[in-house]
């Protein structure tokens, strides 16, 4: 299959390329996608990005869907007139104001559509760059809902009131085929315009139209006619006029049809399903009969789901080998339109050679890189300079756009290492203050992170659990992760307290007199870039970027899919955790054996794994962008060095 000739790929950039983000609990990356009509992107909502973060590129609109409203002369908006299929709600049902408001207002058709699945089908994930990107970096990249967030809280109300909707319907449609004599079904024009909000457009035409399309959409052709015969519209709609739809059997063959085409763990849903309709159809309960359709819908995003992380994982490793490809492709053709702005990062990389130069003037002979490794070097240090100054940075380079989300989490990693080491420093120098000594320090060190870190989590779990949209945004503007440090201070002084009575043989019970001052020593180190924060930043970034390079010689003369599969190893962290989560579930473990990574001590073994990770990105970014912009000037006359 050719991965870069479709025509999706070429337009990709004006339809669903935005980044997938969030890491699914315990089962690798997930990537969330949207049921996203109009504008929507796939990736990205004001909930689950950081407004420092850089915003891809959305979906484009559907023909028509921007199509402006034709202009009204009059002051006051007019309610569209009632088309010829609208229905009258029957007063004497006593429909309360929300039911009838919900009957006019809510949206017409099901969250489940052909089109909100439309970016699980197979030429828009091979065509999602982001996809691609990310696939080199996690092996158990995986599809889920997006219902987290604002834009999730948003979508699940819509679709509540979408089926409680679709319950009041079935009630008058039940009504109406009760008293058939009745004139309130609204069928002349003069009762349609007489009863103005009283009318509804239905939504069972529609539901039952969408159910055959996604249906049709996951069963093999040779069903298609079954399911042409049992979901025909207008035959099922004149059943349900008359009363004498049979929605039991049509559920028992929807179950039978789903349970012979989806994976066996859908077949309870499916029964469910069933058991739902059935109970409803025989109360007269039409909420049961919608939480049977409810899940019904349920079943086939799930089933649509299933099938796109199956075909992740089949063409994974065309996905990965393609992407030097397939990236340098894509952005030449950005950069020939006009697409894309790179003069600021072919400055920004320049800037950063010039500097690594003058580091290198000043530093013996003997402790500079080779000179093919200095390029990349110079890659390397501007990058990680930006992952370690204090402030954020406005954005990192335009040339890192399908990398932003790893940057910035490698940025609050690095940052809460820090935090974490002047955290130490301050319980280390509390302890020197009264004359004592550690005896067993790096027993004490491990213990310390331990507890510092787990108070962290909890933390974290707490602004999880609380559900805000920008409770991230809120907690930690800068993503540095001081702000949150901040939050949980006297948690954390209270614990170096603790620590320090202990190494001091005081009493348990912490006094003020402890307390107060590591207290007021932590508050003003994390909040201002002091002499001491600049000491372990300029300490961690010579740890990092030996680590960086360390594994960046080693990935140089590797494939992408090689450099992806070098990293799984079953080791585990010498401790019981990392200061900080790792970066990914997969492709960040280490890449030493397990018994040498069980003597490295934590901090070493978190600083190898941002060195992995960071090297694992800045090589195949080095690929893609070197010939084409770092070093296209240097290379024009010369053969390619070998580590492009």
């Amino acid at each position: 299959m050719d991965l870069q000739g479709t025509k999706e790929a070429r337009t990709q950039e004006e339809g669903a390329d935005g980044p997938l983000d969030a890491y699914g609990a315990g089962s690798g990356r997930s990537k969330e996608y949207h049921k996203s009509e109009g504008r929507d992107s796939h990736h990205e909502s004001p909930a689950n990005v950081h407004p420092l973060r850089r915003r891809q590129p959305p979906f484009a609109y559907p023909p028509g869907a921007r199509s402006s409203a034709p202009a009204v002369n009059s002051s006051r908006p007019r309610d569209p007139s009632p088309s010829p299929e609208a229905i009258s709600i029957p007063q004497t049902l006593g429909l309360s104001s929300r039911d009838q408001r919900l009957l006019c207002k809510a949206r017409r058709h099901p969250p489940v559509t052909k089109k909100t699945l439309s970016e699980l089908d197979l030429p828009c994930i091979m065509s999602n760059i982001n996809l691609r990107m990310d696939a080199n970096f996690d092996r158990d990249l995986h599809f889920k809902p997006d219902l987290d967030g604002e834009k999730g809280r948003r979508k699940r109300k819509d679709s509540a009131d979408y089926w409680d909707s679709m319950a009041s319907e079935i009630m008058i449609y039940n009504f109406q085929a009760a008293q058939p004599e009745s004139t309130e079904a609204g069928d002349s024009s003069n009762s349609s315009r007489e009863s103005g909000k009283r009318t509804f457009e239905p939504r069972l035409p529609a539901m039952f139209e969408t159910l055959q399309e996604v249906i049709k959409t996951l069963v093999p052709e040779r069903d298609h006619p079954s399911v042409m015969q049992n979901l025909e519209v207008s035959l099922l709609m004149q059943q349900v006029r008359k009363g004498v739809l049979d929605m039991v059997a049509l559920a028992g063959w929807l179950a039978a049809l789903l349970k012979t085409h989806c994976a066996p763990m859908r077949d309870e849903w499916a029964d469910r399903m069933v058991e739902q309709i059935t109970d409803g159809s025989q109360s007269q309960d039409p909420k049961e009969i919608v939480n049977g359709l409810q899940t019904l819908f349920s079943i086939l995003e799930a089933m649509k789901l299933d099938v796109a992380n199956h075909q992740i994982r089949t063409f994974r490793v065309l996905l990965i080998e393609d992407t030097v490809p397939f990236l340098t492709e894509y952005f030449e053709g950005k950069i020939s339109q006009g697409g894309i702005r790179i003069e600021s990062a072919r400055q920004w990389y320049l800037s950063a050679r010039d500097r690594a130069l003058q580091e290198d003037e000043q530093k013996s002979p003997t402790s500079s890189q080779p000179d093919d490794m200095k390029p990349l070097d110079a890659l390397f240090r501007g990058i990680s300079d930006q992952l370690l100054q204090f402030t954020p940075p406005a954005d990192f380079p335009e040339t890192f756009l399908f990398d932003s989300d790893r940057l910035w989490q490698l940025r609050s990693t690095i940052q809460n290492l820090i935090n974490l080491e002047i955290a130490w420093y301050i319980f280390e120098s509390y302890v020197h203050t009264q004359k004592r000594y550690l005896s067993a320090r790096d027993e004490t060190y491990t213990t310390f992170r331990t507890r510092i870190w787990s108070l962290m989590e909890d933390r974290m779990d707490l602004s999880s659990r609380a559900g805000s949209s920008s409770a991230a945004d809120d907690d930690d503007p800068d993503l540095r992760g001081g702000a949150r440090w901040l939050h949980n201070m006297r948690s954390i002084a209270l614990e170096i307290a603790r620590f320090a009575c202990a190494a001091c043989c005081l009493d348990n019970v912490v006094a003020d007199e402890v307390i107060t001052p590591i207290e007021s020593a932590l508050e003003w180190h994390l909040s201002n870039e002091s002499d001491l924060f600049r000491y372990f930043q300029n300490t961690m970034r010579e740890k990092i970027l030996t680590a960086t390079l360390t594994s960046a010689r080693k990935y140089l003369p590797l494939s992408p899919l090689a450099i992806c599969e070098s990293q799984r190893t079953g080791s585990q962290p010498p401790s019981t955790g990392p200061a900080v989560p790792a970066p990914t579930a997969s492709a960040s473990t280490a890449t030493t054996p397990a018994s040498s990574t069980q003597s490295l001590t934590p901090q070493q073994y978190d600083i190898d794994r941002i060195g992995m990770r960071l090297a694992h990105m800045g090589v195949l970014h080095w690929r893609v962008w070197a010939p084409i912009l770092y070093l296209k000037d240097e290379i024009a006359d010369l053969d390619p060095p070998a580590f492009i």
